[in-house]
């Protein structure tokens, strides 16, 4: 005899995979972006091999995780060296993102080698579409946890 789950098992299920299904997705962006990144980072120098140090390019990004939420980052910023006491420091400038998902790329790229312009725009364009994704995600959790704290109310 083949007997239906109740209501409550159903939701009991549905409330096990949903995190799960949720912490798989964030994953799943993370590696992306992970191996976009490093693939900026290995063209950037195998082109510095190339170019004088004139033609270098000075825009480098980072992905910044936030493992309490299961959120991350996706950063731009400019690299530039400091000479302090006869030592040259690295620097970085983190670039401020503009409205939406995407950085203002006409502004932060004015006076970098063209190689460098087309490396961060490719690159850019697909980032956007990660954190879209990232922001829709986190809707989704943060509806989930809403909707968990109004049914415990209503169990109150």
């Amino acid at each position: 005899m083949h007997t239906e789950p109740s209501d409550n098992q159903h939701t009991s299920t549905l409330e096990n995979v949903i995190p799960i299904w949720l912490e798989t997705q964030f994953e799943q962006l993370h590696d992306q972006a992970r191996m976009l990144v490093d693939d900026y980072w290995r063209q950037l120098q195998n082109r510095h091999k190339q170019v004088a140090n004139n033609e270098r390019g000075r825009i480098g990004v980072r992905i910044r995780r936030r493992e309490s939420s299961l959120s991350f980052s996706i950063e731009w910023y400019r690299m530039a060296s400091l000479r302090q006491n006869g030592a040259t420091k690295p620097i970085c400038q983190y670039l401020k993102k503009g409205l939406g998902y995407r950085y203002p790329l006409q502004k932060i790229l004015k006076g970098e080698p063209d190689w460098e312009q087309t490396l961060v725009e490719e690159l850019e364009n697909e980032f956007v579409d990660i954190r879209k994704q990232l922001a829709l995600l986190g809707k989704i959790r943060d509806a989930y946890h809403q909707f968990q704290q109004a049914t415990q109310e209503g169990n109150r």
